[in-house]
């Protein structure tokens, strides 16, 4: 399961971001899913490590627990103070770039009539281009058994946001597919 977590987490990072978003799930096979009926969100030890990365990402964490406890409760799971079946912690890593847009925008009008059929002229052709702001990232999801503290599922998806106004949208359809995969058919 190491392995293929680890190997999932690696694919994740070096799949561009063109690939829109994309989620691999691994869980272990051995495990009983059927007996989880309650969860408890947990900090990812990243975060604990460097406290600056929750200010940073406040907001993000916020949209995935929300997107994330509407998908549990979809699947029978609900929240539990005390003695939860599996704690779910999940991390983030973002990118923030800028892309070049270019269109290429040609007159009309242009054409002439010969003999010989319709052919264009010298036909004047504009190059539009505009910078984009992109933020590429990364989200993992795990859950792990309260009881022996082991990974029993790994979600680690991908995705590029162009609009940040919509990126309460870009957030929750990443972790429904996520939660798609969950609880997973052996």
């Amino acid at each position: 399961m190491r392995r293929l977590s680890l190997a999932a987490l690696l694919f994740a990072c070096a799949v561009p971001a063109a690939f829109a978003q994309k989620v691999n799930v691994d869980f272990d096979d051995k495990a009983d899913f059927s007996h989880i009926r309650s969860y408890q969100w947990r900090t990812h030890p990243v975060f604990e490590k460097d406290p600056s990365l929750l200010e940073k990402f406040g907001v993000a964490i916020h949209l995935v627990q929300q997107s994330g406890n509407k998908e549990l409760k979809k699947r029978g799971l609900h929240p539990a103070d005390l003695t939860p079946d599996v704690y779910v912690t999940f991390f983030i890593v973002a990118d923030e770039g800028q892309e070049a847009e270019t269109t290429m925008v040609a007159s009309v009008g242009m054409w002439s009539a010969s003999p010989y059929g319709w052919y264009g002229g010298e036909v004047p052709v504009w190059a539009n281009t505009k910078i984009v702001n992109v933020v590429q990232g990364m989200l993992v999801i795990d859950i792990v058994d309260a009881a022996t503290s082991k990974l029993l599922w790994r979600a680690v998806g991908s995705d590029e946001i162009r609009d940040m106004s919509k990126r309460d949208k870009n957030i929750d359809s990443l972790v429904k597919k996520a939660f798609n995969k969950f609880p997973p058919k052996k």
